[in-house]
């Protein structure tokens, strides 16, 4: 009896493990930002926006830039 009791509380502690396990990874994927900037938008290249404080395209009709 004492044996069965052992065993039980080892399945359940690895079936509370592997769903701990699987949370982790299913909330890991909900990271992934549709708002995010994709690599065309990124910080490398272009004018400086002072209203949004990025450097940018150019084109944004609220933004401030510098004269050249």
């Amino acid at each position: 009896m004492n044996h069965i009791k052992k065993i039980l509380s080892f399945i359940k502690a690895g079936g509370i493990f592997l769903g701990t396990i699987m949370g982790v990874l299913a909330s890991s994927q909900d990271e992934g930002d549709s708002n995010g900037r994709q690599l065309h938008d990124a910080d490398l290249v272009g004018e400086y926006n002072h209203r949004t404080g990025r450097l940018d395209a150019g084109n944004d009709p609220y933004g401030w830039y510098d004269e050249d």
